[in-house]
């Protein structure tokens, strides 16, 4: 494994020491919009340039306008590594033949040597989707293991990466007992959970199954497939986050749709909260959606709330670090939101610009009151908002906010009534204050 930042993170009173990697995928079509200068070194550690692909003679294609060494050198200026990909949804046609036989592979691997030294390159990162059946399943080995000793000969500081499935249904053609010995790292691919394919409209990557019983799994139930039955180190496995998510002809989530899904980035759907669609919470799991009931249709999402509990999940499990598809999906304005998450929640930096982000600054006058008071805060970058209020006890007395909020200065009134309508007793209560990934919780006193 290469040097990687180390760093001690502590939560719930428990002290880890463990590498962190966060693997973004670089794709060429965002080159022109989203030049290298834009991502945010601070988070992260490696760029994986895509795509190349092989053909069925060893010979390496790429889309035009690809490949460049400022591009390389701009990655390097700032302290992070650039691998080149191989693969990719619909460009891994030629891997069956290339890796085929001894000599094939020869070709292809010294052509990959070739090119990556031209350009500077720190290794290579395969996405072949998918082999499907035992005799790729050998060649893919083959191939990985040839590779290897063909790097530690010339370069052995060079890494080897790979993107993998996380169920069975394509995972059986890996043997990962065998490539975990040559791969310096695996980008489990845990996205793509629901989609055309499945019965029903479900998230895009579900920390957790919703509904709890659903047979299409989840992030967690993915990377326990890796894991605990596949038998990979945690330190090895990177967990994918989307920074896109799905449109479905739906009327909600985990629903029959009509049609097939359509992708939305992270920067395309983010402008339609609260603009003729609902935010909406899914507590099974752990993931927000969009859903407009005019239009009969909803949008599964990631944002910076499901970021930081993926985030938080990646640390408790041990994991090796987090991997994104793609850069630059989830720019805005100068402005990458889900990156910050994972800043904030995965590397526990704050952000150098403005400190006083997502700040809680939430207050109620009068207080004590006996007739209305009303709860004061700003919202200083756009987020998840809830505002309830509990007894001593802890039961739930009145929600008074709970949605997605743009940014601004609000005020919320309250008079002393209940969900249910009635009116509480004089004494003390607590109001929590939920505010993207962070929260207060302050007391208020009701009079007589």
């Amino acid at each position: 494994m290469r040097k990687l930042r180390i760093i001690s993170f502590i939560f719930l009173g428990i002290s880890l020491t463990f590498s962190q990697r966060v693997i973004g995928y670089y794709p060429q079509w965002v080159q022109a919009s989203f030049t290298p200068d834009k991502i945010d070194y601070s988070v992260v550690t490696h760029v994986l340039h895509s795509f190349a692909w092989p053909d069925e003679q060893g010979n390496i294609l790429h889309y035009d306008n690809m490949l460049s060494e400022s591009i390389n050198n701009t990655v390097h200026d700032n302290g992070a590594k650039i691998l080149l990909v191989f693969g990719g949804w619909g460009q891994s046609w030629g891997f069956p033949s290339t890796v085929s036989s001894y000599e094939m592979r020869a070709i292809f691997i010294n052509n990959i040597i070739d090119l990556c030294e031209t350009y500077g390159y720190d290794g290579i990162d395969i996405d072949w989707e998918q082999p499907v059946n035992s005799i790729e399943k050998n060649n893919l080995t083959s191939f990985i293991t040839e590779l290897r000793e063909a790097f530690d000969a010339t370069h052995p500081e060079w890494i080897i990466s790979m993107a993998i499935p996380v169920s069975n249904w394509s995972g059986q053609h890996y043997d990962f007992t065998q490539l975990k010995q040559s791969v310096d790292f695996f980008n489990a691919m845990t996205y793509d959970i629901h989609g055309s394919w499945t019965s029903h409209a479900g998230h895009n990557s579900p920390l957790y199954p919703s509904p709890p019983n659903d047979p299409e799994g989840s992030m967690s139930t993915g990377i326990d497939y890796l894991v605990s039955t596949r038998g990979i180190e945690p330190s090895k496995v990177n967990v994918g986050i989307p920074f896109y998510g799905k449109e479905y002809n739906a009327t909600d989530i985990n629903q029959q749709f009509t049609g097939g899904d359509v992708a939305r980035l992270y920067n395309e759907y983010h402008g339609l909260i609260n603009n003729g669609w609902e935010y909406v919470w899914d507590n099974d799991g752990q993931v927000p959606y969009l859903k407009s009931e005019t239009q009969n249709k909803i949008i599964t999402i990631d944002d910076s709330l499901s970021v930081s509990k993926k985030s938080v999940y990646a640390i408790s499990k041990n994991l090796g670090g987090l991997m994104i598809w793609a850069l630059g999906y989830d720019y805005i304005d100068g402005d990458q939101k889900l990156i910050q998450s994972m800043k904030n929640n995965y590397l526990g930096i704050s952000s150098p610009i403005n400190p006083d982000k997502f700040s809680l600054d939430i207050l109620n006058y009068p207080n004590p009151f006996n007739a209305q008071t009303k709860f004061k805060y700003d919202v200083e970058m756009d987020a998840y908002v809830s505002l309830i209020i509990y007894d001593l006890k802890g039961v739930v007395i009145k929600t008074l906010i709970s949605e997605y909020q743009k940014s601004g200065s609000r005020i919320t009134p309250w008079d002393g009534t209940t969900d249910s309508g009635g009116n509480i007793s004089a004494g003390v209560y607590l109001y929590r204050f939920n505010y993207g990934d962070r929260s207060q919780t302050k007391k208020i006193i009701f009079l007589k």
